[in-house]
């Protein structure tokens, strides 16, 4: 797993790898990559689809070197749970700009 160079998402690299050794050591108990995934869609992040971020994962208060952000983080209820729209590659950020106008601490 690995922040991409803005510091806006992550990407797991190796899954199979992600699952065997740091899964175990964070979670506590031997979990499966599609749980993981699971729990990173109860707790609001999206899945960017196209372009150089593809297969990465963002939330707006979860910013490389700002982990406070993440005490404002809210697990999705159950009744607001439902069907995701599809994603629109037209929605989606393009952090590289973002991220000149608003640079991250590195």
């Amino acid at each position: 797993i690995r922040w991409l160079p803005h510091g806006r998402s992550f990407i797991v690299v190796d899954a199979k790898k992600f699952e065997k050794d740091v899964m175990p050591k964070y979670f506590g108990h031997r979990m499966l990559f599609k749980s993981f995934l699971r729990q990173v869609n109860l707790w609001g992040f999206k899945r960017i689809t196209h372009g150089k971020d593809a297969g990465s994962y963002y939330h707006q208060l979860f910013l490389r070197r700002k982990p406070g952000l993440t005490r404002m983080m809210e697990r999705i209820k159950s009744d607001e749970r439902g069907r995701k729209p599809m994603s629109n590659p037209q929605e989606e950020p393009d952090f590289y700009e973002l991220a000149k106008k608003r640079p991250l601490p590195l």
